[in-house]
């Protein structure tokens, strides 16, 4: 048998300042130990630094944690918590048909009623036996869709991902599903100014409306601090700000920046306006600019009609603090308790749940106190909220222009 130390970073994404804080997906399903879409702004390669041995490896230590989990939960009668298929990998690379691993996944999903994120580039899902098992799932209400897109312009795409499927036929793979009444939803990841929203801003929102797509998630480029302007400067983005990723330098670690907050902003704003005209829910991944979300939730569980099991983020103390005022610093765990009696995954919920989840989702929430708990952390991970005065505070859409143009 596995240990529960070893069982905890095979289940569930490692602790760290913008996960524990920021997600509510942090049960992981990967299929494989590598992708060979080479993606040359894949972040993933950061976390594979030692591995060197670039041959596809289908990791059956995850299909064998995944059925013993929903197993248990599914006989226990614990609401599920959504596994994401996947994090690092996309779950359907060419190698998925001769091994079918994200295929055995899916139908450990469907045995025990597991709640699945699906996020893929690929139009294999398209085949049978993978859409059927998708459609099988999507009718008892156990499946969202998620599909990347960093840009619908092929040129691009074929400079920035050489070997994943081009652009039209991810959104031939959207209408598909979406034809089904399968709930779809659109990650610009990596969002990318000027560049990702192509041909227009407006002819992207009327692209992914006719389609039929529910919520679009963006998530700005990250890269290495030494390669990301040389990368913007390539689509003529050298004008482009960037800004420090990581909260510290780690020794081993090279550091990491993203586009800067001012250089996003203004074109989040328009496509939140754009998408809110159709109905379209919008929110951020992993910036913490809740003062923009449309939605319940950032990844947009909220298509699911079933009673899941959530843990409360950041998002939910922004929520409070807009709709009650500032919380003091010193009572952000009480406010977890409350979060508890109102069904969020937190307190002693957790200890409801096997101990290979349990034991890790306990050391997310504790990350999530210290986060609310450190005025330069928190304002780094989520810029929608600050500490004032020893109170947590939110700021709204226009407090977050001003901050922006101050600094500018």
């Amino acid at each position: 048998m596995l240990s529960a130390v070893t069982a905890m970073t095979e289940l569930v994404i490692n602790v760290s300042n913008i996960v524990s804080s920021l997600c509510y997906s942090l049960i992981r399903l990967e299929p494989y130990n590598t992708c060979v879409h080479q993606c040359t702004y894949c972040y993933a390669r950061w976390y594979r630094r030692n591995e060197s041995n670039n041959v596809i490896v289908p990791r059956v230590k995850a299909v064998y944690e995944f059925r013993t989990y929903a197993r248990k939960v599914y006989r226990i009668g614990l609401p599920p918590i959504p596994a994401r298929l996947s994090t690092l990998v996309d779950p359907f690379i060419p190698h998925e048909e001769l091994y079918r691993t994200s295929l055995t996944l899916l139908r450990i999903a469907l045995e025990y009623e597991y709640p699945v994120i699906v996020n893929t580039k690929s139009a294999l899902i398209l085949k049978s036996p993978w859409i059927d098992v998708l459609e099988k799932l999507a009718e008892k209400d156990l499946l969202l869709l998620q599909l990347s897109i960093s840009t619908l312009d092929n040129r691009v795409s074929r400079m920035i991902e050489p070997h994943a499927p081009a652009p039209e036929l991810r959104l031939k793979v959207l209408q598909e599903f979406a034809s089904r009444n399968i709930p779809v939803v659109v990650r610009l990841s990596p969002y990318i100014p000027r560049v990702s929203l192509y041909p227009s801003l407006k002819d992207f929102v009327e692209i992914v409306h006719e389609i039929g797509v529910k919520h679009v998630i963006v998530e700005a480029l990250r890269l290495e601090s030494s390669s990301i302007k040389e990368f913007l400067q390539r689509f003529g983005l050298a004008d482009v700000d960037v800004e420090s990723y990581s909260l510290r330098e780690v020794g081993g670690l090279r550091p990491l920046s993203r586009i800067s907050l001012s250089a996003r902003l203004r074109e989040y704003i328009a496509l939140q306006n754009a998408l809110t005209k159709y109905s379209i829910t919008f929110a951020t991944c992993k910036e913490g600019l809740f003062a923009l979300h449309t939605a319940k939730d950032c990844c947009g569980m909220y298509l699911f009609k079933r009673s899941l099991a959530l843990r409360p983020t950041l998002a939910e103390i922004y929520n409070i603090v807009r709709h009650c005022g500032p919380i003091p610093v010193d009572s952000v765990e009480s406010v977890l308790r409350q979060l508890e009696t109102q069904g969020y995954l937190c307190g002693s919920r957790i200890t409801m749940y096997p101990k290979r989840i349990a034991k890790p989702f306990r050391y997310h929430e504790k990350k999530l106190l210290r986060v609310l708990r450190n005025p330069d952390i928190l304002r780094h991970v989520a810029p929608s909220l600050n500490i004032v005065d020893g109170k947590i505070v939110a700021k709204d859409i226009a407090m977050l222009e001003v901050g922006m143009e101050n600094k500018s």
